[in-house]
């Protein structure tokens, strides 16, 4: 599996570095998960400013109801939100870098199998390293021992 241009990692004055740093820019702007955190702090920020302004409502007994979240409630909420959106992100990442090292193993035990069956399909007189049935390996031109 070859890497594609945006897996490679580039530095800051690299040629393509600003191309690439803009481009990731704009999909992050895009991103769903950007809106939802703006909203979501925003959101809470309203409800925050208007914590204390009382406001009356007929029907209800005491007749006061107070609006808005108080500071804690706004920072349990925020901090809950942005853990939880960027712990994913991070979760997802090590998840796809594990299945990449997966997807190397697999590729590294098929083509180290497929030499192995080369080897040993070979003819008895060949020059090369071989294994037999029992495992053993022999080298070059030495006799079998059966």
């Amino acid at each position: 599996m070859k890497a594609t241009e945006y897996d490679e990692k580039t530095i800051i004055g690299e040629n393509g570095f600003w191309r690439k740093w803009f481009s990731k820019f704009l999909f992050t702007i895009i991103s769903v998960k950007v809106w939802g955190l703006v909203a979501a702090t925003w959101v809470s920020t309203c409800l925050l400013l208007i914590h204390d302004k009382k406001i009356i409502i007929e029907g209800i007994e005491e007749g006061i109801l107070t609006t808005g979240i108080s500071g804690g409630q706004w920072l349990t909420f925020n901090t809950t939100i942005w853990a939880l959106i960027f712990g994913m992100k991070e979760i997802f990442r090590i998840t796809e870098k594990k299945d990449k090292d997966e997807q190397t193993a697999l590729e590294q035990q098929s083509k180290s199998k497929e030499r192995i069956a080369a080897i040993v399909t070979e003819p008895k007189n060949s020059s090369v390293t071989r294994i037999t049935k029992e495992g053993l390996e022999i080298v070059g031109d030495e006799p079998d021992n059966q």
